[in-house]
């Protein structure tokens, strides 16, 4: 079942807080972009959308051969000022209408690994049914796998919420997945955050 399990990546933010593009900014040596999507692309995820934004040919090059893996898929958000939602809405329109889920990944989360998401589609794969949540000492997080019966929504939510409306909109369809203390699900939207990630 995880082979029908399609990942969309939104990297079309403008980092307004931090005031530079973030996705390019390093740890460890590695762009935060590129963690990202190496994560997704060593995950079991059968497909994966990069969805960038007017950075777009700069997220290319720092990515370099990662763009030309046989399992990604790149598509342009030229209107990123709309909102999150924006971004999603485009990363919807790749996915074929026969898979069985999407999960929603964020860019900044440098420290979201391959393992991490496998789990999420261990649970997703018990029931297809049913919207897949990481939490954290009971705090729903991100990613999250939406199934297939909720792709219309998804491809109609407005704003930069994402799809938390959708959450909200069918909190008992959530199942929540206690990911335990090594999971860091920390993002960065700020110069503090940043270097709060480094350390």
């Amino acid at each position: 079942m995880s082979d029908c399990v399609h990942g969309i990546i939104l990297a079309a933010g403008l980092s307004t807080r931090m005031g530079k593009p973030k996705l390019m900014l390093e740890i460890d040596g590695i762009p935060i972009v590129a963690r990202v999507m190496r994560a997704a692309l060593d995950s079991r995820l059968h497909r994966v959308v990069l969805v960038c934004g007017h950075d777009a040919t700069d997220v290319e090059q720092i990515l370099g051969d990662l763009c030309f893996h046989a399992r990604l898929s790149r598509t342009i958000n030229h209107h990123p000022e709309l909102g999150m939602s924006s971004s999603l809405c485009i990363g919807m329109g790749k996915i074929p209408r026969d898979a069985q889920g999407a999960m929603i990944i964020l860019a900044d989360q440098p420290w979201l690994s391959s393992e991490n998401i496998d789990r999420l589609l261990d649970v997703f794969c018990e029931d297809s049914e049913r919207i897949v949540v990481p939490a954290v000492k009971g705090r729903k997080t991100t990613p999250v796998i939406f199934p297939r019966r909720f792709f219309r929504e998804l491809s109609q939510v407005t704003g930069d919420i994402g799809g938390r409306g959708v959450l909200t909109q069918h909190r008992k369809s959530v199942v929540p997945v206690e990911m335990g203390a090594l999971y860091d699900d920390s993002d960065m939207d700020t110069a503090e955050d940043y270097r709060k990630l480094k350390k």
